[in-house]
């Protein structure tokens, strides 16, 4: 809509310097085209007009009146055709406004990581281009939120015209169609403050942010502009401001070769101090009127199971702050979560925790220790259970990385005036790796679906090439459950009865 905005003033101001233009045309005293005369001499001769005997005033009315009903079919035009498109703002702006459910109440939508791998951006390729839709479609039914943010990890078309291209083990560089997908699929955030936001270079984490926003879609945690412009997001979603901030405190990988002034662009904190500088975010978020508060955090990488005591402490430490709900990424598994309860002035608030969402998207797995996986040769004892340790890891990453989950929190304002979380549903996401695809029909290779609407088929159903996929959707759905079990029944499962039948994919397609 801002560009909308910007293209109808700029037509504004150009019809303005036509009529401007035709008014100096009418005008029978004008001379200052010819400030110094023609003639023989140095007097002053009135410029020659290219119409006469046409009253200018009336011709300027005239002009006016043409200006206003094209510029005013033109607007119209562009909204048919926004909304025809189904484009979403931005919301990145301070108060905001969207409508979209009753006043004082909205959806808050989180998943878990973006990061396909090059065998996934292989499988997407079909007829000559990038096509995720098969892939990613089911995820629709639970990433339909007011609000919706996920992960990504990589950069989305670093070098621009789509070239080279690489997975999430290969260059990290998607394609423009994935966030084409995004878009598509309801996210309106993309928090990407993680040591792979420069994959590609700083220039390539300012053409993603850019690949992003020209599908509508804002970047939490990380800035092509001033380093002042992290972490000041605060949208009005039906009557409520929601502030969203984002924080990073793993620095290796890419992130360690910017520049001190490229760090600035990204939100990593030590972890020490991580605890403190997002109290500081809260503050100046709710100095901002945010009434409901959201903290994306990367706190963790490849190889932590589970939550450990770092992510507990600072968890409750932010909570005390005023956050309202901290969605933890890094780790690419499922962790658990929790309903913290602290005080807010005299009274007890909710907060709720999710310490990772995992993989959402992506073929990842425990990559080891390349010092012990590639040693051969005699191994001492404890470079052999060294090895054995990683190998272990590496299989339990197969299941748990192949694993996710989604939430959607149903927030509204309470009679006291006070914003709070009614309902909070979870999805459990399984992505099918359908090895038995070959050459042909590689873009049904990998599903992300959501668990509920397949395991208590009474037949396997025919999205799945065998059992052992149905099977291991069932494990994960049984893995999910188990973390929201532990929340004291306050995540409760998402009712998908209102789900499609099974799609048709025996012609490929979905």
């Amino acid at each position: 809509m801002k560009i909308i905005g910007k293209l109808l003033g700029g037509i504004l101001q150009f019809f303005a310097r036509i009529a401007v233009m035709f008014g100096r045309i009418f005008n029978k005293d004008d001379v200052s085209s010819n400030p110094a005369g023609r003639g023989t001499g140095n007097e002053a001769r009135p410029r020659k007009r290219l119409v006469d005997g046409v009253d200018p005033d009336r011709f300027t009315r005239l002009c006016v009146v043409v200006v206003i009903g094209f510029v005013s079919l033109l607007g119209a035009v562009l909204v048919a055709a926004s909304v025809r498109s189904g484009s979403h703002e931005i919301p990145v702006d301070d108060a905001q406004e969207q409508e979209s459910r009753p006043s004082g109440s909205f959806t808050l939508t989180a998943g878990g990581n973006i990061m396909p791998t090059q065998d996934m951006l292989d499988a997407a390729f079909v007829d000559g281009k990038y096509d995720f839709h098969n892939g990613m479609s089911e995820l629709a039914e639970v990433l339909s939120g007011d609000m919706t943010v996920v992960g990504l990890c990589g950069q989305i078309n670093a070098y621009g015209e789509n070239s080279r291209t690489g997975g999430f083990d290969n260059g990290k560089n998607y394609p423009s169609a994935l966030s084409h997908s995004l878009s598509e699929l309801g996210v309106n955030y993309v928090f990407g403050a993680n040591q792979h936001a420069f994959a590609n270079g700083f220039d390539g984490m300012c053409a993603t942010i850019s690949n992003l926003h020209v599908r509508s879609v804002g970047v939490v945690g990380m800035t092509d502009s001033g380093p002042d412009a992290l972490n000041t997001r605060v949208a009005k979603i039906n009557g409520v401001s929601v502030g969203i901030a984002g924080f990073n405190c793993i620095e290796g990988g890419e992130y360690t070769s910017l520049t001190a002034e490229q760090k600035g662009h990204i939100a990593t904190v030590p972890k020490d101090a991580l605890a403190d500088r997002a109290s500081n975010g809260i503050a100046g978020l709710k100095k901002k009127g945010a009434e409901f508060i959201v903290i994306c955090v990367n706190w963790g990488g490849l190889g932590n199971f589970t939550e450990n005591d770092f992510m507990k402490e600072t968890a409750r430490k932010m909570a005390e702050s005023g956050a309202d709900v901290i969605i933890g990424y890094g780790p690419c598994v499922t962790l658990g979560a929790e309903v913290l309860h602290v005080k807010n002035g005299d009274a007890e608030k909710e907060c709720f925790v999710f310490y990772s969402l995992g993989c959402l998207y992506g073929n990842n797995v425990y990559p080891g220790q390349p010092a012990v996986m590639n040693r051969k040769g005699n191994l001492t004892d404890g470079q052999k259970k060294e090895l054995e340790k990683e190998k272990k890891l590496i299989e339990k990453s197969k299941s748990t990385m192949s694993r996710s989950m989604t939430v959607t929190l149903s927030v509204a304002r309470g009679e006291d005036g006070a914003v709070s979380v009614e309902q909070a549903n979870y999805s459990p996401i399984y992505l099918i790796r359908n090895a038995a695809q070959g050459d042909g029909n590689t873009h049904m290779k990998y599903i992300a679906v959501p668990c509920a609407k397949y395991v208590s088929a009474e037949e396997r159903p025919e999205i799945f090439a065998d059992d052992k996929q149905w099977e291991a959707c069932k494990s994960a759905f049984k893995a999910i459950s188990a973390i929201a079990d532990k929340t004291g029944g306050r995540l409760v499962l998402a009712d998908l009865s209102h789900a499609e039948p099974e799609p048709d994919v025996s012609d490929g397609k979905i």
